[in-house]
């Protein structure tokens, strides 16, 4: 894999887990252990080189679409990835995200790199930036907003899209769960994170009993957020209320660890990356309007 637009994840998670008591309010405890749970391979996180979604977005901005926004950044990983699909062509990059954290290492990670980037500390519910992206890319954000506020979202992301322009939204499907506070699963899903961040030579920013405790936390939160898309056409339905017409929606393969998989299994989770554009627009096959 190129080193291009490498990022240091290590160096990267020990940042976030500093910045994030500095910087968060209640998403404290995401964008602290998010970095280490991408280390320890555990979520449905970024994308990689040569992925569909790489290719998608590198396919997009070599057809002319240079303005992109990245409507939601938990760290630099959306970053990164935009930043390779554009290897050797001019981009505009916006990084929006409520939390100042994501957007000090993204600043960061952009002077390392010498990428120019703005971003914009924003309610993604509240953006009211029109007609000015060529490309939007969406990786879970929705998920942290409620019902009523993504379809409010969704329809903003569209009034932001130019003629031309296309979403790429990541999104996840699984069961919804009720809360059970004391649900073993949360305490072994901390457990499989420390023990591949071990088995990986990673050092802990913090005592292993204070990260199980904010993992066991962190846990027990994202399963509140489970279930806001059971299945894909879902996410097509929520686009469609919005004013999209959907090009093409695709599941995706994502490598876990062993423990995470089958975490992952026992709550029918999948992965889903979809190509949107506005429904004043006719819509082709994806090799024609990609």
């Amino acid at each position: 894999m190129s080193l291009l637009y490498h990022e240091r994840l290590a160096d990267l998670a020990a940042q976030a887990y500093q910045l994030s008591d500095r910087l968060c309010e209640s998403c404290r405890d995401l964008h602290a252990l998010w970095p280490y749970i991408r280390l320890s391979r555990s979520s449905t996180g970024i994308e990689g080189q040569g992925s569909l979604v790489a290719n998608v977005l590198r396919r997009l901005i070599s057809g002319g679409r240079r303005d992109v926004l990245i409507a939601g950044a938990a760290d630099t990983g959306l970053l990164a990835l935009v930043a390779r699909a554009a290897a050797g062509q001019s981009v505009n990059i916006v990084v929006l995200d409520i939390c100042e954290t994501p957007l000090e290492l993204c600043r960061r990670f952009a002077q390392q790199w010498s990428i120019p980037i703005k971003t914009l500390r924003r309610d993604l519910r509240e953006f009211d930036d029109r007609r000015q992206f060529d490309v939007v890319l969406v990786h879970g954000t929705l998920h942290f907003i409620d019902e009523k506020g993504r379809l409010t979202a969704a329809t903003r992301i569209r009034d932001s899209l130019r003629l031309e322009g296309r979403m790429v939204l990541l999104f996840n499907t699984s069961k919804a769960l009720a809360p059970v506070p004391h649900d073993d699963i949360h305490a072994e899903y901390a457990l499989a994170v420390l023990s591949e961040l071990r088995s990986r030579g990673i050092p802990l920013p913090d005592a292993e009993a204070v990260m199980h405790g904010r993992l066991v936390d962190h846990s027990r939160r994202r399963q509140m957020r489970e279930g806001a898309f059971v299945e894909a056409a879902d996410a097509e339905r929520l686009l469609e209320s919005a004013g999209f017409k959907t090009i093409s929606c695709e599941q995706i393969d994502v490598p876990f660890s062993a423990k995470a998989a089958d975490y992952v299994s026992r709550i029918s989770k999948r992965r889903f990356m979809l190509v949107a554009e506005s429904n004043s627009r006719k819509s082709g096959c994806l090799s024609n309007v990609i």
